[in-house]
């Protein structure tokens, strides 16, 4: 899953946005987010097309700075951290920002629309946790398919599979999902 997705996920159950995201690892390699961060900022030509992509979504709000402000990365890695930092920085001062087109953020602002642009869609969640605030679901990214969300409603999740994700991840899942959260608990694990 790449970081720009939580910008539209909602809780299946509720529809509420922004979902709190727990990234515990990454699918793109320490070597490859490590040259990611450290060139953030520094636009390339071959990036263009995206940085015209990121411009638009901020015009017409499919950016959602919530979402990405929600992100926890719990990865580890200095790297994803710093791209997780700069990105945020560049919304909030992006946000600031009176009416621009696309046009002027192209112009004006392309150093940041690369930063954004390489958090959002250059690297690759490989686990971790969305949780709606609303309702208290969980739901794993990376459990029956590698990098993929499952937001799947209650009937169709698989208890047995569900908690065997949640006791492989529980040192990094928020204390309060793993004794209330909903469908299942650890709590539910010791009446299995």
């Amino acid at each position: 899953m790449k970081p720009w997705l939580l910008n539209i996920l909602a809780c299946p159950i509720d529809k509420h946005h922004p979902l709190d995201a727990h990234l515990f690892s990454w699918e793109t390699g320490e070597e490859e987010m490590s040259a990611l961060a450290k060139d953030a900022g520094q636009p390339d030509d071959k990036h263009e097309k995206g940085y015209k992509q990121v411009a638009k979504q901020l015009i017409d709000g499919t950016i959602s700075s919530p979402a990405i402000r929600k992100i926890k990365d719990q990865s580890g890695s200095k790297s994803s951290a710093g791209l997780l930092a700069v990105a945020v920085d560049v919304l909030n001062r992006l946000g600031k920002l009176q009416g621009p087109c696309e046009e002027d953020l192209l112009k004006e602002n392309r150093r940041d629309l690369d930063a954004l642009y390489r958090f959002m869609n250059l690297i690759e969640v490989d686990a971790g946790l969305l949780v709606c605030p609303e309702c208290g679901r969980w739901y794993p990214i990376g459990s029956a398919v590698e990098t993929i969300p499952e937001m799947l409603p209650d009937d169709l999740r698989e208890k047995d599979r569900d908690l065997e994700w949640m006791e492989k991840w529980k040192e990094l899942i928020p204390a309060q999902v793993l004794e209330e959260g909903t469908p299942y608990n650890l709590k539910d694990k010791e009446t299995v």
